[in-house]
């Protein structure tokens, strides 16, 4: 289980949970459904009692975000704010986080024992899709009019969906190159404001708002990189200003 912070949702099980019970209801389910795939999801953790202790918290908070706080789940968050169990593993040599944790737990008992809203509607999420191969080439029309060239690395697969990794070709133009000179092109460096040189984007979320501006040329050439290396992750929204800001395309 991976934490880093003292925040409700700084914790992967706690972050995974409020994402899965707003799936459920996005997807159509009742409060008490997704309730209960989300108890039946994570009966490992429910059975160790700092687990369950993440698990009745992050409910807890996701249920009131999304107005539907059940009595039950009130009921065992409290006992665990109450009982002081999800403050022990937070008792170090430094008082800094067990402090943070404290004032958190305040703040979510308060939020979760005053009056809750009205239920919210959770938009249903949309998967990205990508079946792009390995090595294929795909140009993309910029603000500007200017084309530039992805060639794909490889494909990510989370509970987002598919996306692609793209390495960019050191061109930009009105028209499209011939597949020879596209062929001798080398990658596009870029370099963020920190310094940090960029060679591969994972580009990530729906790009249903962008496929009049991409275009695949039918054409793939090896990879100059491998799809194991990082990427920098970015959403389809950020494409053009990343382009612009970290590899001078515009």
């Amino acid at each position: 289980m991976g934490v880093w912070g003292a925040g409700v949702f700084q914790d992967d099980t706690a972050a995974d949970i409020r994402e899965e019970y707003r799936d459920h209801i996005g997807n159509g389910l009742s409060g008490p459904e997704a309730t209960a795939r989300i108890l039946q999801g994570y009966a490992s953790s429910l059975a160790d009692a700092e687990g369950a202790g993440v698990v009745w918290l992050a409910l807890a908070a996701a249920q009131s975000q999304c107005g539907r706080l059940e009595p039950e789940t009130l009921e065992k968050a409290l006992g665990v704010i109450d009982s002081g169990s999800d403050l022990a593993r937070w008792k170090t040599d430094s008082n800094g986080d067990y402090l943070k944790r404290r004032a958190v737990l305040e703040k979510l008992r308060a939020q979760i024992t005053s009056p809750q809203p009205a239920p919210k509607k959770i938009r249903r999420r949309v998967l990205a899709e990508c079946d792009w191969r390995v090595g294929e080439l795909v140009s993309y029309r910029l603000l500007s009019g200017k084309l530039i060239v992805f060639r794909t690395i490889g494909l990510h697969t989370d509970k987002g969906g598919t996306s692609p990794t793209v390495e960019l070709l050191d061109w930009s133009g009105e028209t499209l190159p011939s597949v020879d000179r596209l062929r001798s092109t080398p990658i596009r460096k870029g370099k963020t404001k920190f310094g940090t040189t960029v060679t591969r984007l994972l580009v990530v979320g729906p790009n249903t708002k962008y496929k009049d501006r991409l275009r695949r040329l039918d054409t793939t050439l090896p990879p100059e990189q491998t799809k194991l290396a990082p990427a920098a992750v970015v959403l389809w929204k950020q494409l053009d200003r990343k382009l612009a800001d970290w590899f001078d395309f515009r």
